[in-house]
């Protein structure tokens, strides 16, 4: 069995081995230290053998300012790198193409063309016509009464004289007139009695026109007894003397009152007739009537 070497033992021992190391490694570079010194004595000595054998260069003096000694540059503190900016590359600007016109071929000129002038028309002539305001004579054909006629009866006129109108326009005598009975107006027994007429178309040539005008009868209206029963009246006259006899009998008890009492009663009954009968307008045949066109009458 062996012995434990202390640890104090141990220790003497690694210092010793760590002392021998090191004593190595200072000789080892005494003696590198040595060779570097000899290579740089025999360089030196080289050197001075070369400049000793040229000519030594003659110093010249000139006037500089002696700058002053630089001072030390103060410990710059480092300071992490910039960063490094890359610059993008520029697109290249795009060019709009430019549109290429492509101007066409001249062509020839056409040729003249001739067109025909249209034919002139004539101007159509004027129509012939009657002016308006123009008026025309005329002469009824038949009878007209108030109390015998009603509105919407119609009549036939006569023109008396020519008229003549522009381009040759003319309504001869003799040409036709239909009237209507527009209304009637009785009156107060015959008095006062009225009719008017309106106008439905002139006949010229016959052709028949339809026209705008007025008309006003020119004769004025007669006072016409309303035809009645004869024997009603001739009765109304004998019963009165009748009853007038019977009276005169009555009151006188002879002949002479009867005679007296008749004639009065027949002259009472005579008046009782006259009393009722009626009377009437009316506008005779043959009346003169004027006509009076609203608006011009072409024909």
């Amino acid at each position: 069995m062996k012995t434990p070497v202390p640890n104090t033992a141990r220790s003497h021992a690694l210092r010793a081995c760590m002392l021998g190391v090191a004593l190595l490694a200072a000789a080892a570079c005494r003696d590198k230290s040595a060779a570097a010194r000899a290579a740089a004595d025999s360089d030196l000595a080289r050197d001075l053998a070369l400049a000793g054998s040229q000519p030594a260069a003659q110093p010249s003096f000139q006037d500089t300012t002696v700058a002053p000694a630089p001072t030390p540059a103060k410990q710059v503190e480092k300071q992490p790198p910039a960063p490094v900016r890359t610059r993008t590359a520029k697109q290249p600007k795009r060019e709009t193409p430019q549109p290429v016109v492509q101007t066409p071929a001249p062509q020839p000129a056409p040729a003249p063309v001739t067109v025909a002038p249209a034919p002139v028309q004539a101007p159509a002539p004027a129509p012939a016509s009657i002016g308006a305001g123009s008026g025309l004579a005329l002469t009824s054909g038949s009878k007209v009464c108030t109390t015998t006629n009603l509105p919407g009866d119609k009549l036939v006129a006569t023109v008396n004289e020519a008229v003549t109108g522009s381009n040759g326009a003319v309504i001869p005598a003799g040409s036709s007139v239909v009237l209507e009975v527009a209304s009637v107006s009785p009156g107060d027994n015959g008095q006062n009695a009225q009719i008017t007429f309106r106008v439905r178309s002139v006949v010229v040539n016959d052709k028949t026109y339809n026209v705008a005008a007025e008309v006003t009868p020119l004769t004025p209206l007669e006072k016409t007894k309303v035809p009645g029963s004869p024997n009603a009246d001739r009765n109304k006259v004998i019963g009165g003397a009748i009853v007038g006899g019977l009276i005169g009998q009555m009151i006188g008890h002879n002949t002479k009152g009867t005679v007296i009492g008749a004639a009065a009663g027949a002259a009472t009954g005579a008046a009782v007739a006259k009393s009722g009968e009626k009377f009437e307008g009316c506008l005779p045949a043959g009346a003169a009537m004027r006509l009076t066109l609203n608006s011009a009458l072409v024909l």
